[in-house]
């Protein structure tokens, strides 16, 4: 079940996979009546995780805007790791699939810092932002004193797709925050953000519930028709969900 992405042919690839992703993704959420607007950057904080696959997409966007030099420095300011994650998506998905006792420590602490990429409450990397970007949605306004609220099911296909998402990257690349990713790619003078960045793993099995696999499966069926060849997409879903 543990099946390795195959026949990668580097990150121009990769970014294809990524992009069929959010084309399947955005327009089944865009149908959720969230409370979310522009302006609104509650989630916006630097505790946001990633693959080290969307942080390449990123630093491409970055270099293309000339702002570059902006973000190296902007990293080159921040401490790396003060949000830490013992586990990735797919180690805890592993975790409780296994029945294995997770201790909630392993999530780390949460760091509201806001996310260097606001400017004036609005995302300046709108067009590359993360799926963990993407995922955040709530039925009510939220903020400080009160949290956000999803359906079970916007839950899943959360869940579902940031497993996917990280199985992409496992074939050698990590998983963490937005910033360590980012110091990482980008080989800052900053010598410790090594320890924080975790490997990316294979998905071992979707982990939603039974009533849930409806919803995924119809959203799986039309990602394994943007790649309909036998491929990464292809085997992981004869694998883990058969259609």
């Amino acid at each position: 079940m543990q099946q390795q992405p195959t026949a990668l042919e580097g990150i121009g690839y990769k970014q294809q996979l990524l992009r069929a992703v959010y084309g399947v993704y955005s327009p089944w959420v865009e149908r959720f009546p969230l409370a979310c607007k522009k302006g609104c950057a509650a989630c916006c904080t630097q505790s946001v995780t990633m693959t080290s696959m969307e942080g390449e997409m990123i630093l491409d966007f970055v270099r293309r805007e000339g702002r570059e030099k902006w973000l190296l420095e902007k990293l080159d300011r921040d401490r790396p790791g003060k949000s830490t994650a013992a586990m990735t998506t797919n180690h805890f998905a592993k975790a409780c699939l296994d029945h294995q006792e997770v201790c909630v420590d392993n999530w780390g602490s949460w760091d509201f810092t806001p996310c260097i990429f606001l400017v004036e409450n609005t995302c300046s990397i709108y067009e590359v932002r993360p799926f963990g970007c993407r995922s955040f949605g709530s039925f009510v306004k939220c903020g400080a004193g009160r949290a956000a609220e999803i359906a079970p099911r916007h839950l899943a296909v959360n869940t579902v797709f940031t497993q996917i998402i990280e199985h992409v990257s496992s074939d050698g690349g990590y998983w963490a925050t937005m910033n360590d990713i980012l110091l990482s790619l980008a080989d800052c003078n900053t010598q410790d953000w090594k320890i924080h960045l975790l490997p990316a793993q294979p998905v071992p099995g979707f982990l939603i519930e039974p009533h849930e696999k409806h919803t995924v499966k119809t959203l799986l069926k039309q990602l394994r028709e943007k790649f309909s060849e036998k491929g990464v997409f292809g085997d992981l879903i004869d694998n883990c969900m058969p259609i």
